[in-house]
Formats: structure tokens, C-alpha cells, sequence
């Protein structure tokens, strides 16, 4: 085969353009070759590791077709019908795989519903262990999964008693069962948070508030997003006021008891009671500044990027602080 290396990050934003993001972030840790074979041109070669290369294994044709018209975009060779696809480097794992665990898992329930050769009693164990990865891996990434199939033979007993005749009527379930997932997943992908992750506090509501702020962050493209962002932020520090403040130990500086969602005068409450004095007064003003950003980024019409960024990690950070004041981590 002669070939050439093509440039993944235009047949990405090709992909991006065609609002396919998730064939788009499958992409992101493989190299293309393309060239001719014989008497084969335009011959589309991907190298991905596991699980990515398993994922594109998987995928239907028109979306393996689509990865093809992608890479030869810019180029005057005729489209083939098909990518090879072949494993390179080492497997990959972690929360970098949940978006290529979750296509093979949605090929698979397609598979074996729609007459595509494989046997349940073949690839059962796999799905079964892969269902619980994945119920784990997106309560993690606060991403809402709700696939309700523990294992193939669930799925066989579902689409009977619904009556699902038809391949069609299975495929459409598992599409729209699939769908929201996928799409987080593929934003998560395609746009990494910049700010680190933390170790979870273990007060579970403001573990999991963090999660959707950071899922939140992960999928949002335009200024409306942004705002969401700090929207959720000021109840990641609701929840964190909440978790400390304990009335009649905890006394505002001014006297006023503080409402359920008043996280500034429940947060600089426990701080100042827990470290008194000037000499913690910067300590007592993190989260108040965290507090006002989140606020600040709710109410702005020209959010960006950066600012959502800057104002998630000044959550974190705040709720970081507290932690350690509580002696939780630590």
C-alpha cells in the first residue's frame, strides 16, 4: 500500500461540522493513513488502541462511510465504502473510554436484536461486565444513563413483551436509548475540562453537584451554556453550606440567620467559627469570592469559555478548602 499520513484534526472538524462529535472524538487518539492498494485509491486506514479501535470495529457502515468522507474531504479521491481499522499502542482505560465503551455496548444490543451474527450466549459475560462499568463510569461524569438492560437476556425478554417485530423498531429504541450519553460523552471528549479533578469530599450531594457542573461545562458551546454553568456552580456551594453550617453553633457575622440557600452567610459562618480571627480573614474570603464569581457568571449575557472555566475551578477549589477545614481528605 502506498500511503500518506493525513491530518486528523481537519477530518475532526469535518466531523464537527456535521454535528457528528461522537465519530469526531473517536478519532482523537488514532492516526490515518490514507493512499492507494493496488488498484484501490483512497484506501482509509485508522490505528487506534483499545478500546477506540473496537468502538470504530463496531460502528455501523454509513457511520464507518462518514470517517471515510472525512479523512478524503480535501482530497480528489473517490470515497470507499468502508475504513480499515487497526489496533496500535497500548489499551487505553479510565474515564477517557466511557464514550467508545458506550458504542460497543449500543452495538452490541444491535447486534444480537437485529440479526447481525451475534449470539447471546457468545458476548453476554462482556456485556454484563461492561453495564457495570458503565453505570459507574457516568454516575462519576455525572451523566445520566439510563439503560435498564442488565444484561443481553433482559433486552431479548424487553423487545418481546413490548413487541418489537421489527429490526427498525429495536434499533430506534436503543438509538434514543443511547443518545443523550453518547452526546456528553462525546462532549467530554472533544472539550476536557481545564480544571483537575478532585478527590470526592464524601458529602454525596456535593460530590454529585460538582459532577454536573463539570458534565455542564463538558457540553457547553454557546453563552446560555456558560451561564448554566455558574448557575450550577452557586448550588455546588449551596449544597456545600448546607453540609457544614449547624444552626445555633455556626453565627452570621451580622447577626441574620441564614436561609436554606443563603450559601455566603452559611459558608463564612462555619469558617469563621472553625478559624476565628484576622489571621484567617483570606481563608474566610475564598469562598465568598467563589460564591460571587458563580453569581456573576449566572447573570452574564457574554459568558465564555474561560470564565466558566474560572469559575469552576474557583468552586472547586472552594469546596476543596472547606474539606480540608472539616478534616475530610485529608
Amino acid at each position: 500500500m502506498n500511503d500518506s499520513t493525513t491530518d486528523g484534526e481537519n477530518t475532526r472538524a469535518y466531523l464537527d461540522s456535521l454535528r457528528r462529535g461522537d465519530l469526531s472524538a473517536l478519532l482523537m487518539h488514532a492516526r490515518i493513513d490514507y493512499g492507494t492498494m493496488g488498484a484501490r485509491q483512497g484506501v482509509v486506514v485508522v490505528h487506534a488502541p483499545q478500546p477506540f479501535s473496537e468502538a470504530l470495529s463496531s460502528l455501523p457502515p454509513t457511520d464507518r462511510k462518514r470517517i471515510a468522507e472525512a479523512v478524503l474531504s480535501r482530497r480528489d479521491l473517490t470515497v470507499p465504502d468502508d475504513i480499515v481499522i487497526k489496533k496500535a499502542g497500548d489499551p487505553m482505560d479510565g474515564p477517557a473510554t466511557l464514550l467508545p465503551d458506550l458504542i460497543i455496548h449500543r452495538e452490541m444490543m444491535v447486534a444480537v436484536a437485529t440479526g447481525g451474527g451475534t449470539d447471546i450466549r457468545d458476548v453476554d459475560d462482556y456485556y454484563v461486565a461492561r453495564q457495570a462499568r458503565l453505570v459507574e463510569a457516568c454516575a462519576a461524569a455525572g451523566i445520566k444513563y439510563e439503560n435498564p438492560h442488565e444484561s443481553l437476556w433482559d433486552w431479548y425478554h424487553y423487545w418481546k413483551e413490548q413487541g418489537f417485530e421489527s429490526w427498525a423498531q429495536r434499533r430506534q429504541y436503543i438509538r434514543k436509548l443511547f443518545a443523550g450519553p453518547v452526546t456528553m460523552a462525546a462532549g467530554r471528549a472533544n472539550s476536557p475540562s481545564p480544571v483537575v479533578e478532585r478527590e470526592p469530599t464524601g458529602w454525596d450531594r456535593v460530590d454529585r453537584s460538582i459532577g454536573n457542573a463539570r458534565a455542564k461545562f463538558s457540553t457547553a458551546s454557546i453563552e446560555e451554556d456558560w451561564q448554566t454553568v455558574g448557575l450550577v456552580c452557586r448550588e455546588v456551594l449551596i449544597n456545600l453550606g448546607q453540609a457544614v453550617y449547624v444552626e445555633g453553633v455556626h453565627e452570621s457575622v451580622d447577626g441574620v440567620k441564614p436561609s436554606p440557600t443563603d450559601a455566603k452567610r452559611m459558608l463564612d459562618a462555619y469558617v469563621r467559627h472553625e478559624m476565628p480571627g484576622v489571621g484567617y480573614k483570606e481563608v474566610r474570603a475564598h469562598a465568598r469570592a467563589a460564591l460571587d464569581l458563580a453569581v456573576h457568571l449566572q447573570h452574564r449575557r457574554t459568558a465564555t469559555r474561560q470564565l466558566a472555566a474560572l469559575c469552576l475551578e474557583a468552586t472547586s477549589s472552594a469546596v476543596a478548602v472547606v474539606a480540608i477545614i472539616a478534616r475530610r481528605g485529608v
